[in-house]
């Protein structure tokens, strides 16, 4: 595994965003797109949050 995997898997424990280690053990295989949307819409909502006002 190279470094930019490594740091990436490393970013995606950290933040919690995908729990599954099923798919964190295997990270030169490839992932189902539901996998991948999930984690986008974890770090989506963490960006910003649905229930905050905009004022």
């Amino acid at each position: 595994m190279d470094d930019r995997k490594a740091e990436i898997l490393r970013k995606v424990r950290a933040y919690g965003i995908l729990n599954d280690p099923q798919w964190l053990n295997k990270p030169d295989e490839p992932v189902p797109l539901w996998v991948l949307l999930e984690a986008l819409v974890q770090m989506m909502e963490r960006l910003e949050p649905p229930h905050t006002p905009y004022d």
